[in-house]
């Protein structure tokens, strides 16, 4: 793995991959699958004054052909005339698709928060295999570009560059000097931190609830003698309504999918505490909350609140009504150097819950009915 600086990560997005790679130093990055070559570009210009690519490629070329290589050219010197480069270097990977259409094994990991000593003891708990990484937000602010490496890394380290991996944004993830970059070295729809996306039997959305608090809170925009109407370093109320937008429009593909939601705050459920300062967008997640219904969403996969659980619909602590159960699968106990993730095995009538610790043991168990 001389030119990869870590393991790539097979991010589902739509209904393609998008392969995020990581060199370890400048280049071009190709990817071959079977006979077909797959690159990243703009204006049909191949880039090469990077080390991050991300490569989109259908899911049904590589479902079917199950194994993809990739291929890379360091970077002599980048001329008007005869550019150099060094000799192609390659490194194949195998890959399984989801194929199965009952018993499907996922696990969901969120809140890291660069504890990821921690978060790599969960995943060995499938003893069958992983069928689904869902990486669910959380994992650190991003003040360097080692930064989104440790994270790319993490996510490699778990999926080993062989199973399909759901990537998502979380509120911390917005934080750092250059959290505006996140798309430019993790899996995205563009420049969209939610998307639409089909995999195997599953089918779903994954929404961006983005920061926690108001976008005029003092915590993002510190400056003083600034009126509220210019004061802040988002703008993700916009965002979100855009987001409702989306889902206003939105058709999922095929009835016989298995409809999931993954948000790593929880739209029906954004505090502990009613009225708080994080008790915020009622109306506009009430609309989330309303489409997702209409889509027939079967259960959601969140974290955010550092404690694992089941949310439904009758619970005291939602801010909104829902009907989907939710499962809130994130338990941190850093400072006993413990943390939980959730085993779910799904089915189209059910899910089987499980949540597990670094020691792969089974601390709660649930059985949700749809």
């Amino acid at each position: 793995m001389s030119f990869l600086r870590c393991n790539p990560s097979v991010c589902v997005v739509g209904e393609d991959y998008e392969i995020v790679i990581n060199t370890s130093c400048n280049g071009i990055c190709l990817l071959r699958v079977g006979d077909d070559i797959f690159y990243e570009s703009k204006g049909g210009v191949l880039l090469s004054q990077k080390s991050v690519f991300k490569i989109r490629i259908p899911q049904s070329i590589l479902d079917e052909v199950k194994e993809y290589e990739i291929v890379f050219k360091e970077l002599v010197e980048k001329k008007s005339y005869f550019s150099e480069f060094k000799a192609p270097q390659s490194q194949k990977y195998s890959f399984r698709p989801i194929t199965k259409t009952q018993n499907i094994n996922i696990y969901h990991i969120a809140d890291v928060h660069y504890n990821f000593d921690l978060g790599e003891k969960l995943v060995g708990f499938f003893k069958d295999g992983v069928d689904l990484f869902v990486v669910n937000g959380d994992i650190g602010e991003v003040n360097t570009d080692e930064d989104f490496f440790k994270v790319s890394e993490f996510v490699g380290n778990i999926s080993k560059g062989e199973i399909p991996v759901l990537f998502v944004r979380g509120n911390h993830d917005t934080r750092g000097k250059l959290a505006e970059k996140f798309t430019d070295f993790f899996a995205a729809d563009g420049d969209d931190t939610y998307f639409y996306f089909k995999v195997g039997k599953i089918e779903g959305v994954v929404l961006d609830c983005c920061e926690d608090k108001p976008d005029t809170h003092l915590e993002y925009d510190n400056s003083p003698d600034t009126p509220d109407i210019y004061r802040g370093i988002n703008k993700f109320h916009e965002y979100r309504l855009k987001q409702a937008n989306f889902l206003k429009n939105l058709k999922f593909k095929s009835k016989d999918s298995i409809k999931i939601a993954v948000c790593h705050v929880c739209p029906a459920m954004t505090t502990t505490h009613l009225g708080d300062v994080f008790d915020i967008e009622r109306e506009v997640y009430a609309e989330w909350v309303s489409q997702l219904e209409r889509l027939d969403v079967k259960i959601m996969l969140c974290g955010h609140i550092h404690k694992a659980f089941i949310l439904q619909k009758d619970d005291q602590r939602n801010t909104l009504p829902h009907e989907f159960p939710v499962v809130v699968g994130s338990a941190c106990f850093f400072d006993k150097n413990e943390f939980w993730g959730a085993a779910i095995i799904l089915n189209a009538e059910k899910a089987e819950v499980y949540f597990t610790d670094t020691q792969e043991n089974v601390c709660e168990e649930y059985t949700l009915s749809f």
